[in-house]
């Protein structure tokens, strides 16, 4: 015999609800709603939503005069997205953060010739970044848009009014704070061909740099590492 199975009916998309005859929609509601009340439900969303914050802050820096007015600006814009709570998956990889607005801010002081705030910027961004670089469920992002804006760094150090010395140092501690590759380009820099009184002398500086980074670290490999080059071709 047949075993008799019981058929599921279809679902059926319930019906949508009428709107009752004198009740205004959403839309309609918000848009009549008086601006101080506006202003407290954007602002809620702004500080609840950090993409929403940063996406303003962008519009801010667009819309601003001048670059050197903004500095503070940017540089709380680095704090606000270095300092984003990453969400994770169940896999343990968390979405990535969006440093875009970050990277246009930058990119806008480097077209501005703001070459010292840059600098000042530099090694906030290498650090803040790397805890989410290291969780990011992506291989691309956010160290791509990090390289760019690093990018963006070292062109101001190459154009900045520096003894040589202090940009080799500069560049090398960029390097040392980074895990996960985004400060290639000042590693590119350090490529470059630099006097041996140069090397000899950022030697010295980077040797009384070892205090700040514990042994048996990354980073203190890595700036031991850079101590050793600099010092053999400051011979």
């Amino acid at each position: 015999m047949r075993e008799s199975r019981k058929r599921t009916p279809a679902r059926r998309t319930p019906p949508k609800r009428k709107q009752a005859e004198g009740v205004p929609s959403t839309e309609e509601y918000v848009r009549k709603l008086p601006r101080e009340r506006l202003v407290e439900i954007v602002l809620e969303q702004v500080r609840e939503n950090g993409l929403l914050a940063r996406a303003l802050q962008e519009e801010i820096l667009e819309r601003h005069g001048a670059a050197s007015d903004l500095i503070e600006d940017i540089r709380e814009l680095v704090q606000s997205t270095t300092d984003t709570k990453a969400k994770f998956d169940r896999r343990g990889f968390a979405e990535p953060v969006d440093y875009a607005p970050l990277y246009s801010a930058f990119k806008r002081l480097l077209n501005e010739k703001k070459y010292q705030e840059l600098l000042q910027l530099g090694p906030l961004l290498a650090r803040g970044s790397q805890y989410h670089m290291e969780t990011s469920a992506s291989d691309l992002e956010p160290q791509y848009t990090i390289s760019e804006a690093i990018g963006c760094v070292v062109q101001a150090l190459v154009k900045a009014d520096w003894p040589n010395p202090d940009k080799i140092v500069y560049a090398v501690r960029l390097v040392v704070e980074d895990d996960y590759c985004a400060c290639e380009k000042a590693e590119e820099f350090l490529n470059r061909r630099w006097a041996k009184r140069d090397w000899k002398r950022a030697a010295e500086m980077l040797r009384e740099l070892t205090s700040e980074h514990p042994e048996a670290k990354y980073a203190r490999e890595r700036l031991d590492r850079w101590i050793g080059i600099a010092e053999r071709k400051g011979q």
